[in-house]
This record gives C-alpha cells, structure tokens and sequence, in this order.
C-alpha cells in the first residue's frame, strides 16, 4: 500500500513538472470498497475558454487602433465634403450673379431712351441724327460710346466729343466745335470756309461777311479734309494777329509764289511775305505802325524781318 502511494506521488509530481504552470487542486475520494483515489484538477479553463493577458493586450489595442483609424476617416471625410460644399456654393452663387448680369444687360430698364446733345450749332444735324439713333435704343451698359465719339470727330465742324452714360436710361453728347477764321474761293466757284488748323468746315456759295476772305484761288477740298500753304498759314496768321490789327484786317491775299499780305484799313498793304516767322514778323508790324504815328504810307513790307515802309 505505501508503495501504492509513493508511486501516485511521485506520478503527480511528474506531471506537474510537465505542466506549464498552472495551479491544481487536489481532490481525494474513497469509493464503496475502501479504495482511496486522488482527483487533480486544473484551475484555469483551458486555452480557447479564456484569453491570455497578452492577447487581451492585443486585442485592445487592436480595437483602440481601429477606433482610432475610423475617427481620422470620418474627420477627413467630413473635411473634405465640407471643402466640396464651399466650392459648390461658390459656384452657384458666381453663376447666380451671370445670370442676374445677363438678364440686366437685355432688360429694357437699362437701355438707352434719352440722348441728349449739347454744344452743336454748326455741326451737321444728319450726320449727329445718325449718332443718336445708333444709340438710341441699345442696353446702356454695352452700347459702344467710343465707336459713337469717333463717329462725332469725323464731322467736319467738331474739333472735341465726348459721350457720357447716366444710369439707367440716359446718354449725354458734349460737342465742341471748331472756330471758322476765313474762307477761300476755290477752282469750282464755291468758298470753303477754313478754320486755324486749316480744316475745310464747310462748302458754300455765298461769301460770310462775319469772316475774312483769302484772295486767291484754293483747291476744290471737301468738308473734313486739310488746306495746305498757302491757306493753311494764311488762316494760321489770321488766327495769331493782335486784336488791334485783326479790327482793321479787311482782307489777305495769297500770290501764285506762296507769299501772304494783309490788307488792312486806310489802304495799307502789309506785305508778310512766307508764311514762317509769325512772331518776329507780327511784332514788327505793330511796331511800325505804332512808330510812324499818323505819317502816311500805303506798303508795310516785314518779308525780310526788318520793317520798312514807302
């Protein structure tokens, strides 16, 4: 019997030593017949039935990663369609305004209804009437007022233009015309009236009293286009003459060569000679003037820049 238990002993020692590390209780048990047997049992459930602290470990920072990786995903994602929300509702409200834009320009509440012109007096009414009509009418906010200025300049009477929207229904024309200086016969028996710039303003029959006339037989120029000399510095002297000399020009003269005289009050016959040296020439003229007082004399010749007198 003893070694019946020494055996059994040195067994469970055995498989203890065998076991990984577990605790064990020991259970004895006799049966009907006396017999004595030892029950050893395991505390822990076995591998599958409960996990290691290890791999609870893991598993928790598996999940926590998890977690974790999720609310990046849900953050990014909400970024990203509130960037796509931001962008939309620009879209929508830059098409909302094109539209709004659009819809202005072909309202009739801005187009053009009133065209109003100030300073014309000579300017041709026809030639201004196509003008008005080419605005009269069109979305105010599109309607070209450069092409309707540059239209304006072309009439032969306007020296300056300028054309001025006034929202929502009005447009302004402001002319400023041209000062006619004198007029010309030409070949074909009509007078061109010229301006100090030497610009043909206008072609008429009869002669202006309120201008000076050029003697002398001018080129057949249309309205709009430019005399060249001797005209243009006949009118050109004109324009610079001294008001005590321009109240008694009656007349200038323009000779096959090119030279200009005046003809000026109590007969007195300037001769200018080329049209160049205004300043030196004009100067000595009132000097001279001045200078023989009442002493008279028919000719005042300044062509060589010295005044004499005969």
């Amino acid at each position: 019997m003893k070694d019946l238990w020494a055996r059994l002993f040195n067994r469970g020692d055995a498989l203890e030593a065998l076991a990984p590390k577990k605790e064990r209780a020991w259970d004895t048990k006799v049966s009907a017949t006396g017999k004595k047997r030892v029950l050893i049992s395991d505390d822990s459930e076995g591998p599958s039935s409960k996990p290691s602290s290890i791999s609870q470990r893991h598993k928790v920072g598996d999940t926590a990663s998890a977690k974790g990786f999720d609310l990046r995903r849900l953050v990014l994602r909400s970024a990203h369609g509130a960037r796509r929300l931001h962008w939309a509702s620009m879209v929508g409200l830059g098409a909302a305004v094109i539209m709004v834009f659009l819809l202005l320009l072909t309202s009739p509440i801005l187009s053009i209804r009133q065209v109003d012109v100030e300073g014309a007096v000579y300017a041709d009414p026809v030639r201004l009437a196509e003008v008005v009509d080419d605005l009269d009418g069109s979305a105010i906010l599109t309607a070209d007022l450069d092409a309707a200025k540059k239209k304006l300049l072309e009439i032969p009477w306007v020296r300056q233009a300028r054309v001025s929207m006034h929202l929502p229904s009005r447009v302004t024309v402001e002319i400023v015309e041209r000062i006619p200086i004198a007029f010309f016969r030409a070949v074909d028996g009509f007078n061109r009236v010229i301006d100090r710039d030497g610009r043909i303003l206008d072609v008429i029959e009869g002669d202006p009293t309120e201008l000076t006339p050029i003697i002398g037989t001018g080129p057949n120029l249309s309205a709009g286009s430019f005399a060249e000399q001797p005209f243009l510095g006949s009118a050109q002297l004109i324009n610079a003459l001294p008001y005590e000399l321009l109240q008694r020009l009656k007349s200038v003269s323009v000779a096959p060569t090119g030279d200009i005289s005046l003809s000026l009050s109590e007969n007195i016959e300037v001769l200018f000679g080329s049209p160049d040296d205004f300043q030196i020439k004009l100067v000595g003229i009132v000097n001279e003037i001045k200078r023989q007082g009442t002493n008279r004399y028919t000719v005042l010749d300044v062509s060589s820049g010295e005044p004499s007198v005969r």
